[in-house]
């Protein structure tokens, strides 16, 4: 690990409240952590820190002027999101629908600065008919198409919309077939909590905490093994954690974790929030798996956001060449996490052929909403 990655750390630590005091750094080690915090979708969050030291040591100016201005950019960002959320999930709830906020807005508000969070885009959890919903995305674009989880939707000015029909998904089809039982057990609770967005922009439905410790999970989980996720997602799920776990909870969702084949990657994401964001042990969900974790860390840091910064991933255009690609990350990946790394060619399959089914088969009435 460089000693850049170690101050880059150290502010992050200093950032959340977890550490007092960071390294002196000098201006080109600053420009290279604000780099990587950009590349890591952390530049709200780091503001925080890095507002905070400038009233207690003096700061270059281009420093301080650099994380302003990046800080502005995502808070006006926000106030779009937000008043998107409500337009989306109004929309919906018109229709006769359930639905809910799958992480964005709804993870802002579990910062101390709701504003901090980079925002990405609307991910929205639609209780009703798979066939429905993909007959109403078809309607507004026929062009969209259905993938196994999520259609996307017409995008509400530069935001892009996922509709879910299932929040997430193992490769592993028995585990699969045991998490999505259990979403639809979970799904009018979570369509009915009602929580209130900042600045007066409405009010929203987000899933509680219980049920987003697992389906956080899941979902770091399929990134992880599909382009990579970032630590802005490790954020989120420190920020969850900080909301508190009991003794019982604890011990009922490691259950779950098991029965959905997610126990590995939480134990990795677990070592990363003790190592890298000083959470204290009895404050994580199960116990840290520092090999596991070393290894999704290292992934982390070369790939930064959702991989966007992989650079071992080719850009790839022809089917052929990305699947290889995947292969090639499931054989990086397989021995730290076999079961979704060996299930994965065979969900690719199941996806492919349900993907054919939906986009090409099914006909569509002109009154079905």
């Amino acid at each position: 690990m460089t000693e850049i990655t170690e101050k880059f750390f150290s502010l992050l630590r200093y950032s959340i409240g977890e550490q007092q005091v960071i390294p002196t750094m000098e201006l080109d080690e600053w420009e290279a952590v604000n780099t990587m915090a950009m590349e890591q979708s952390l530049t709200g969050v780091f503001y925080q820190g890095v507002s905070r030291l400038a009233r207690e040591v003096k700061l270059p100016e281009e420093v301080t002027l650099t994380w302003y201005f990046q800080n502005e950019q995502i808070i006006e960002a926000n106030k779009s999101m937000n008043t998107a959320a409500v337009k989306v999930l109004r929309k919906f709830r018109r229709a006769g629908y359930g639905c809910c906020l799958l992480k964005g807005q709804g993870n802002a508000l579990m910062y101390p600065h709701p504003s901090s969070r980079m925002p990405g885009d609307i991910d929205v959890w639609v209780n009703g008919p798979v066939r429905k919903l993909v007959g109403m995305a078809k309607k507004s674009s026929p062009e969209c198409a259905a993938v196994y989880h999520h259609i996307d939707f017409p995008p509400i000015g530069d935001i892009s919309v996922e509709v879910h029909y299932r929040p997430s998904f193992a490769n592993n089809l028995i585990h699969n077939r045991r998490m999505q039982r259990w979403f639809l057990q979970m799904a009018d609770k979570q369509c009915n909590n009602k929580v209130e967005l900042p600045d007066g922009a409405g009010v929203i439905c987000m899933p509680t905490d219980a049920f987003n410790r697992i389906y956080q999970m899941s979902h770091i989980s399929h990134h992880i093994f599909q382009e990579g996720i970032g630590l802005r997602q490790v954020l989120d799920y420190y920020y969850l954690l900080k909301r508190g776990v009991t003794t019982e909870q604890r011990r009922d969702e490691e259950k779950l974790l098991r029965r959905f084949g997610l126990y590995g990657v939480a134990a990795a994401v677990m070592y990363i929030l003790n190592e890298v964001f000083g959470m204290e042990k009895d404050q994580l969900l199960v116990p840290p798996d520092e090999r596991k974790g070393r290894f999704l860390l290292n992934e982390i840091l070369m790939a930064g956001n959702f991989g966007h910064y992989d650079k071992r991933l080719q850009n790839s255009t022809s089917r052929l060449s990305k699947n290889v690609q995947r292969l090639r990350r499931d054989l990086r990946f397989v021995t730290y996490f076999p079961s979704e790394c060996l299930w994965e060619p065979v969900f690719r399959w199941y996806n492919f052929f349900w993907r054919v089914w939906y986009n090409r088969i099914l006909s569509y009435n002109k009154d079905e909403k």
